[in-house]
């Protein structure tokens, strides 16, 4: 039998993907020492009916003594992670910008205290968000206007190196692994408050793992009917371990732990054409090198892949597939 299990508490995890490329050629492209700022969302696997996340614009710093150069979108641009999972992304921003290093991006987010972002939406089946709000979450059964603490002044700061070539490309993605990211104790509701945890990525550098997985694992009778099925991806060498999410009734912030997976996507069913429906998942933004892929519906108890795919090696700007089979599960 490959199978282990732990203890865990249930969660929320997802990706935040932002792309930031530096371009040239074609009617549009920049002139000398310049770039484009070009700025894209995605997300991962999540348990929530949305994720509704409201953007004003960007500051990038520029390395060295210059300001932040600030750039204000007209209409501020409302997107449900949701409906941008795996590899997808959804394009935020287009804008040229000086070529060469950056500091850091700070991404300007509506999400303010009390505003009651997201009360009036009530359709979760209908992917839009409403494009008035500010930020929100809603789950099956509760709604959350999410407020970033101080950050009218902050937003959500990324700091990394960052390089917009002349006339050339730089791509990076943010991940943001919501289910570590949102805190609601009690006395706070509607509200919730965002904090988010956040890595950014160069885009040449990651790659993207799919895969199948039976029927029978997903609809066993040992699954927990209120976790959504997921892949969880640990790091080369780590043992499957549940995610220590704080306990619902506390306001500490989410400390993060080495041995956690450093992604998870979401097992879904998915129409192959010819009315042949499969239970698929995809996790895009993987760093590069060997990780150790489980499947998991219950956040406790982990299957392993095929015998012969122990590991999954993910390389740069390539689709890496893993499977997970009924009979690999034990019994």
């Amino acid at each position: 039998m490959n199978i282990i299990s732990k203890r865990s508490s249930l969660g929320l995890a997802a990706l935040l993907a932002i792309s930031l490329t530096g371009c040239g050629g074609g009617s549009d492209s920049p002139g000398d020492g310049m770039g484009v700022l070009n700025l894209s969302v995605s997300d991962g696997g999540i348990d929530a009916a949305k994720v509704c996340i409201k953007f004003d614009g960007v500051q990038i710093k520029p390395t060295g003594e210059d300001p932040p150069i600030e750039i204000i979108l007209d209409e501020p641009v409302t997107v449900n992670l949701l409906a941008n999972q795996g590899a997808n992304a959804q394009p935020i921003i287009y804008e040229q910008i000086p070529a060469g290093t950056y500091e850091w991006i700070r991404l300007m987010v509506d999400a303010a205290r009390g505003n009651d972002a997201g009360s009036i939406d009530t359709d979760r089946m209908e992917e839009q968000c409403l494009a008035d709000d500010g930020s929100y979450l809603l789950t099956e059964n509760e709604h959350y206007s999410l407020f970033i603490p101080s950050g009218d002044q902050t937003g959500l700061k990324l700091i990394k190196d960052i390089v917009v070539p002349a006339n050339s490309s730089g791509d990076y993605t943010a991940e943001w692994d919501l289910g570590k990211s949102f805190i609601a104790p009690p006395g706070l509701a509607p509200d919730a408050i965002m904090k988010p945890v956040v890595k950014l990525v160069a885009n040449n550098e990651v790659g993207t793992l799919v895969g199948q997985v039976a029927d029978g694992l997903v609809l066993a009778d040992t699954c927990d009917p209120d976790f959504a099925p997921k892949v969880y991806v640990f790091d080369d060498g780590v043992p499957p371990n549940p995610i220590d999410y704080p306990p619902e009734d506390s306001d500490a912030p989410f400390e993060p732990d080495p041995n956690d997976p450093v992604a998870t996507g979401l097992v879904e069913l998915q129409d192959q054409g010819g009315g042949l429906m499969q239970y698929r998942y995809s996790i895009g933004f993987l760093l590069a090198g060997l990780y150790d892929p489980v499947y998991t519906c219950d956040g406790e108890t982990f299957v392993l892949p095929l015998d012969d795919q122990p590991e999954a090696l993910i390389e740069a700007g390539e689709t890496t597939t893993v499977d997970f089979e009924i009979d690999n599960s034990g019994g």
